[in-house]
């Protein structure tokens, strides 16, 4: 499955506790020309915003020896000398990748970099095709704005499915440094890698995965963040200039209510340690499970969200500070 769910046991796969319920509009409203205001707001088409950024999708076919049906994701142009961007999720150690371009062209591609954490890879094909993808903004996305999701879906060449943010930085408590926009695309196996459009057809994220309910019910999609991906394939290209950010290593959380009233906190601020690896540098830090971090190199942290943000801005070891709530006390960690 392309499109994995990856979730901490405290956020549980979404299910539906109660019956849908839809409300129509009277029909007298209907005859008085009463229509919501947000109705007015909605697209009528989002043709033009596929033909934009559809422009810069590509389909990706992964073959694998002792696999009889390739792998099939996509991902997209990011510039005119040949880079693509997909998961890395879909990869393998020994495979042949071949990129479906939109012109039609079939081109060998080869594997610039990846990081398997961050669930980014960069890919690179020749001779490059003529190409000039344009990224929205990372404010420029609001809760409710239309989105599209350009894809392979079961291998159906640059299908679109379109839907609404419903979530922005959704940060999971085992997908460490990596935050995602939520929305209701829907997404299939096929879909991975592909780029996620604003109503603009610029590409704000890359399709990532699906949360499913117990059930096998739809739920919510994910993508990263375009800046993120942007950062993280900088540090990847052969002739990098921007340095890999160090990694803290540890896993973390937004502070549950219950967790809050335990260490004896009035309000749920900061982001809860849940674990801290032998030989990370948060144990260099000397980070403990249980601590809530407050503040990392003069960054407020209010929740998850905030401290995966400084880390993304985190560039040198030496001169770290970070500070934690720990059994009822406010400590001040460094790293020299």
């Amino acid at each position: 499955m392309n499109l994995p769910c990856r979730m901490s046991k405290r956020h549980l796969c979404l299910l539906l506790a109660g019956a849908l319920t839809l409300v129509a509009l009277a029909p007298a409203a209907r005859a008085a020309g009463a229509v919501p205001a947000a109705a007015s707001a909605q697209p009528t088409s989002l043709a033009a915003a596929f033909r934009r950024g559809a422009a810069w999708a590509v389909g990706i076919y992964m073959f694998v020896p002792g696999e009889e049906e390739p792998r099939v994701g996509a991902g997209f142009l990011l510039d005119d000398q040949g880079a693509i961007a997909t998961v890395a999720h879909l990869l393998s150690d020994e495979q042949q990748i071949l990129v479906a371009l939109p012109d039609k062209r079939l081109l060998a591609a080869t594997l610039e970099g990846q990081d398997a954490t961050a669930d980014v890879a960069l890919l690179r094909v020749s001779p490059p095709p003529r190409a000039h993808p344009v990224f929205a903004s990372p404010d420029s996305l609001s809760v409710g704005d239309w989105v599209l999701a350009v894809g392979e879906p079961f291998g159906l060449e640059r299908s679109a499915s379109a839907g609404i943010v419903s979530g922005k930085d959704r940060h999971f408590g085992d997908d460490g440094e990596l935050l995602f926009i939520q929305s209701d695309v829907a997404l299939n196996p096929g879909n991975s890698g592909g780029p996620l459009l604003d109503a603009s057809g610029a590409i704000a994220g890359m399709s990532a995965r699906t949360i499913v309910g117990p059930a096998g019910t739809p739920g919510a999609s994910l993508a990263i963040p375009i800046a993120i991906v942007r950062q993280i394939v900088a540090e990847l290209r052969s002739d990098a200039t921007l340095p890999r950010r160090p990694r803290l290593g540890a896993l973390f959380d937004d502070v549950a209510p219950s967790v809050a009233r335990a260490a004896g906190r009035g309000d749920i601020s900061g982001a809860l340690i849940l674990s801290v690896p032998h030989g990370s540098l948060a144990e260099r830090l000397q980070l403990r499970a249980g601590d809530i971090v407050t503040l990392m190199n003069g960054h407020p942290v209010t929740g998850s969200a905030d401290l995966v943000n400084a880390l993304l801005a985190w560039r040198s070891i030496a001169g770290t500070r970070m500070v934690v709530h720990r059994a009822g006390q406010e400590l001040q960690l460094r790293l020299e």
